[in-house]
């Protein structure tokens, strides 16, 4: 399957009926309702070409903007929904450093929205009322100027609590602790190995998944105490094991990122059990990128299967239930007309090989169902752009379409 039909995202912002995000696999900001299961792609964002990916990671929504929260780009993004309008603010290089995965993971706050560094150098605080961006220097930006250039700061999870979130780092061995009324931070330091990539608070205790080694530790803050648990199945592999963690039905669910399974944690017992395997329909391995934690309940978005689906936990067994269908043959078309929208000719010219396919996407088909006024002027471009093609492909010693 083309990656661009994949439609993946980092994270995503639930307004209404709609899904928000930003396609990892090329530039478009898009939306998808999920009650027709439809999808519209309303804009590139601006100073990047639409073959341009993972420019954006999560998107948040605050005050009736969409602010997309850069992963390799070196602007904040903020989309008026009412206007549809772009805000662009422009990062300072020298506050977040060089690295292309600036920011994963984000929380609102009052009129704020707070990114976590990844491969940034600061935590960034974005006020969506006069889009302005302020860098936060404190413990964290200490700490991440004296690691090297490969190490990264923190991933897609933490935990609120009490107006306090909880970071744990990818290549420290530590808890940053940001307190939101007066954005002070405190390291914790724990000892571990290799670094976290997922938290979970329960029950009066922080759970964590090493992003290095197969082990899961449960760290009680007032007491210090650390318990580790290394009991992985036997076939478990992989290196930066899991990315996402959800507590459901009295355990934890480990999503991978390069790891070859889905584990259950049971905090009763402390065992480790295999739950599944997951893949796409065409046996390409899973790549879960987008599991959230919604008000209804955690959600991966899937979009190159046929739904969406909320994560189901329980009597031992995970499940994928749908929760919103989705119509992929209509948004395949959608990424079709996108490109063609802003690729221009070229990408016409590599993949549309019939009139009948041109039309498809370059026509919007009204009401009554008709396209007659646009095939008259429509037919005429096709013609001579596969004229103008053929004799390309022909002097070039490319083979020429019947």
């Amino acid at each position: 399957m083309d990656m661009r039909y994949k439609l993946r995202c980092l994270g995503y912002a639930e307004v209404g009926d709609d899904i928000w995000f930003a396609s990892l696999y090329f530039n478009g900001l898009m939306k998808l309702n999920t009650v027709s299961g439809k999808l519209e792609a309303i804009h590139k964002f601006p100073h990047y070409d639409v073959d341009q990916g993972w420019l954006y990671s999560t998107v948040r929504y605050l005050n009736g903007y969409l602010i997309c929260v850069p992963n390799n780009s070196s602007e904040i993004v903020s989309y008026h929904l009412k206007s549809g309008r772009f805000v662009s603010i422009s990062l300072d290089e020298r506050r977040i450093g060089a690295k292309k995965t600036y920011f994963v993971s984000a929380c609102v706050y009052q009129n704020y929205v707070y990114m976590f560094p990844t491969g940034a150098l600061c935590i960034v605080r974005y006020d969506v009322t006069d889009h302005t961006v302020k860098y936060l220097e404190n413990p964290v930006s200490d700490l991440l100027a004296a690691l090297p250039d490969t190490s990264y700061g923190f991933y897609q999870q933490f935990e609120m609590i009490d107006k306090k979130i909880y970071l744990p780092f990818l290549d420290v061995n530590a808890i940053a602790v940001f307190d939101l009324e007066d954005e002070s931070v405190h390291i914790r330091y724990l000892n571990i190995e290799g670094g976290c990539s997922t938290i979970n608070y329960v029950n009066g205790n922080f759970y964590l998944a090493s992003w290095k080694r197969p082990e899961i530790y449960c760290w009680n803050e007032k007491t210090e105490e650390i318990k580790t648990y290394q009991s992985f199945p036997k076939d478990f592999s992989g290196e930066r094991t899991f990315f996402h963690a959800c507590y459901a039905d009295g355990a934890l669910l480990f999503f991978p990122e390069i790891s070859n399974m889905v584990v259950s944690f049971s905090m009763e017992t402390g065992r480790i059990c295999e739950e599944k395997r997951l893949e796409n329909s065409d046996k390409e391995p899973l790549m879960t990128f987008f599991i959230q934690r919604s008000e209804k309940g955690y959600c991966t978005l899937i979009t190159d299967s046929e739904f969406v689906n909320s994560i189901v936990y329980a009597d031992g067994r995970l499940n994928l239930i749908p929760r919103w269908r989705v119509d992929y043959t209509h948004n395949k078309a959608v990424v079709d007309r996108y490109f063609f929208r802003y690729g221009g000719y070229r990408f016409f010219s590599e993949t549309i090989d019939t009139f009948e396919e041109y039309m498809e996407i370059v026509s919007v088909v009204n009401e009554s169902g008709g396209t007659d006024r646009k095939k008259r002027y429509g037919e005429i471009i096709f013609k001579e752009v596969k004229d103008c093609n053929g004799s390309h492909r022909s002097s070039t010693g490319e083979k020429k379409h019947a």
